[in-house]
């Protein structure tokens, strides 16, 4: 008589079917800021969504066998290569911008809830997607006076899943990496508003995508980051590549299913957005700062589903004659994974809060300076933070843990990785903060600039701290002083933001 086969139903069913649901601290959230109607209808959507079918969907199209590719080129010396983006992918990515997402009227909040849900399950293939098409709005919004930028920004705000679009940036090059002032992608004019982009850019993400944000230089403009322009380029013009080749797909260690590529530009047709010469500062101030708050969602939906997959497999396992759960360091464990969940996301949040706060017409200094600090400290210490919490979940699975197939947790594990660089890594962002505190004259006001962002949560002790820090920010032992004090000024802001919600 066969044996009877071993099952996970009970493991798969206690992840449940509504993410919104089962979150108490976004309900709160929504709720706070009177979220309601077609809006809130959205997020439930979103949040049902993302916990069954596209929870299915994020795991099939992180298969190997499902992943982006390149054609090859013919037999007749072709050089332009077509990437190519499965079809389970390009639903997602469908059902993602025509959602209504995008729509100018669409609360705020009501958006960021919706891609924090969407960020449960990874990247997936269209997480980047989202955070690139948002910041190519609000470049498009602030900067856009071109009547190409206004139909391109049209067909953003009123996608259907028959008609929508999506943008990427590209500013990363060989030489340079995260020092964008050293770009050398020329832009030579070539009328009608037009210029022609001649150079290599080096890591390019969804690069599908149908209008791309590039940096580049313009002819004559000087070295560094006052020579750096922004264009929008279209991918295609008149269904042909706009000029450009892709050279090979980036084999990352995560986020598999969105094609990252090298992209040679060759002349590539695009305008200008702002004034040439501010492109960087264009380029950081909106559409890298937008991505930053995409990170720190997506940081906070790691640390959820890492407390989610490790509450629901744990409390359905049993090993040495009783739940896993019920073993006291694993018990000891979820308890930490699911209270760093609950700082992650309740700072999350706050976050945009503070950055949406500080990009309301009128706002005064103190609300656009904490803004700014606050989001790179966020998206470098919650980024970080969330690599651990996965890996935490991950080893409480024991051997299912680490098997691709069985559950999300490895592929999770590797795009928390991948966050963590995208926008700026660590110490990048912590010397951003550094010089900003310095550069805007923090120095000798450090309490009142910690107690507006943190209220009662910053304490003498940290603003004296700060002051030391900044009476010679350039030195070397204040800088690595900053690089303990920063994630214990973001501790503080998750734990009012925390106790905010409860």
């Amino acid at each position: 008589m066969p044996s009877q086969p071993y099952r996970f139903d009970g493991y798969l069913a206690a992840l449940g079917d509504d993410w919104l649901g089962d979150d108490r601290l976004l309900q709160r959230w929504l709720a706070r800021g009177g979220v309601a109607g077609e809006d809130l209808a959205l997020v439930e959507r979103f949040g049902r969504a993302a916990a069954t079918t596209l929870r299915a969907s994020a795991d099939r199209v992180e298969r190997r066998e499902a992943l982006p590719r390149l054609e090859e080129p013919g037999p007749w010396n072709e050089r332009a290569r077509r990437l190519v983006v499965p079809d389970e992918t390009l639903a997602n990515l469908c059902a993602l911008h025509g959602s209504g997402i995008w729509k100018e009227a669409t609360d705020e909040r009501a958006r960021y809830a919706a891609i924090y849900l969407l960020n449960q399950n990874g990247e997936a293939g269209v997480a980047c997607s989202a955070a690139c098409t948002d910041g190519l709005a609000r470049a498009l919004r602030a900067l856009g006076e071109d009547p190409r930028s206004r139909e391109v920004l049209a067909r953003i705000e009123r996608a259907t899943p028959a008609d929508w679009v999506h943008g990427a940036q590209f500013v990363t090059e060989i030489q340079g990496g995260s020092d964008a002032a050293t770009n050398a992608l020329r832009a030579l004019p070539a009328g009608d508003g037009l210029y022609a982009l001649h150079g290599p850019k080096w890591f390019c993400s969804n690069a599908t995508a149908d209008y791309w944000l590039v940096t580049g230089r313009a002819d004559g403009a000087p070295p560094g980051p006052r020579g750096v322009s922004l264009f929008c380029v279209p991918r295609e013009r008149d269904g042909a590549p706009n000029g450009h080749v892709f050279v090979r797909l980036k084999d990352k260690l995560g986020t598999r299913a969105l094609p990252t590529a090298e992209i040679e530009f060759e002349g590539a047709l695009g305008w200008p957005l702002g004034a040439l010469g501010a492109g960087l500062r264009h380029m950081v101030g909106i559409v890298l700062t937008t991505s930053r708050i995409h990170c720190i969602l997506a940081s906070a939906a790691a640390s959820r589903r890492a407390a989610r997959e490790a509450a629901a497999y744990t409390s359905f396992r049993e090993a040495f004659g009783r739940k896993l759960a019920d073993h006291p360091l694993v018990g000891a464990s979820l308890r930490r994974i699911a209270e760093g969940a609950d700082r992650a996301e309740a700072g999350a949040f706050a976050t945009v809060d503070a950055w949406l706060a500080a990009l309301r017409p009128g706002a005064d200094e103190a609300t656009r300076l904490w803004a700014r600090v606050l989001v790179s400290l966020a998206k470098a210490v919650s980024a970080r933070a969330a690599t651990g919490r996965v890996y935490e979940a991950m080893m409480l699975f024991g051997g299912n843990g680490i098997e691709e197939r069985f559950g999300a947790l490895p592929r999770l594990w590797r795009d928390a990785a991948i966050i963590e660089s995208w926008e700026g890594p660590y110490t990048l962002l912590l010397m951003q903060a550094l010089d900003d505190l310095a550069r805007f004259g923090i120095a000798g006001r450090e309490e009142a600039f910690l107690g507006f962002g943190l209220g009662d949560a910053a304490d003498a002790a940290l603003a004296s701290e700060l002051a030391r820090i900044l009476a010679e920010p350039e030195a070397t032992d204040a800088i690595l002083a900053f690089g303990e004090l920063a994630p214990r000024i973001y501790g503080r802001f998750e734990e009012k933001a925390l106790a905010a919600l409860e």
